[in-house]
């Protein structure tokens, strides 16, 4: 799952990417790298949120723009390499040297303070917090997206609320104390593509919908 959503988000549109995707590809070396691990009980390696879509950002060179006094940062192109990735794993295979010492003198703090950063900046590139944020901001101060074009507000507000009952379901199940709400979270997860393309669309037309999520199929 997080393999799949990551490819996704890495080969937006956005993103300007020259290579094609190669999904399938993708999957297949990802589930034979992660066969041959889990017979000498090693962790799985996939794509992964947030570090994948921040990795291909920050080998981007972007540029500002500016529409209706609303500054946006534009990908220009990005540097597709293999190598940036290999010297990351590389350095982080070295790691185990450091353990147990001195790594263990860095504060718990520390990493948890590394991870809210991580966090928080990757909120900037998601168009949920956006459309989250637009309920509580002035009609007049909306930024010119392409949904907010083309999309009447009702319906942007109406799409967002749908969205966070979704994530607040989630999260009910994924952080729930008892083991056996943790168990059923794929489903409930699964159960949302159904409720995504069958009970959506009656709601909010299609039109609309091509335009607030359109660029992530």
């Amino acid at each position: 799952m997080d393999q799949n959503i990551t490819s996704a988000m890495v080969n937006g549109p956005s993103n300007k990417l020259k290579k094609g995707a190669a999904y399938h590809w993708d999957l297949l070396f990802v589930a034979l790298l992660n066969g041959f691990l889990s017979i000498f009980g090693l962790p799985w390696v996939h794509g992964a949120l947030p570090h994948s879509p921040l990795h291909v950002r920050a080998l981007a060179d972007v540029e500002p723009r500016v529409d209706q006094g609303h500054v946006y940062q534009i990908v220009v192109k990005v540097r597709e390499t293999r190598l940036t990735g290999l010297i990351s794993h590389i350095l982080i295979g070295l790691s185990i040297l450091l353990l147990p010492y001195p790594m263990a003198y860095i504060p718990t703090a520390v990493l948890d303070g590394l991870f809210l950063h991580i966090a928080v900046t990757a909120l900037n590139e998601n168009q949920l917090f956006e459309r989250t944020m637009l309920l509580f901001t002035e009609q007049a101060a909306y930024p010119p997206n392409h949904y907010i074009r083309n999309v009447p507000q009702r319906k942007v507000h109406l799409f967002t609320v749908i969205q966070l009952l979704q994530l607040g379901l989630l999260c009910a199940f994924g952080f729930a104390p008892l083991p056996y709400l943790k168990m059923i979270f794929p489903v409930v997860f699964m159960l949302l593509i159904p409720v995504r393309h069958k009970l959506v669309p009656m709601i909010i037309p299609h039109k609309y919908l091509d335009s607030l999520d359109g660029h992530l199929y």
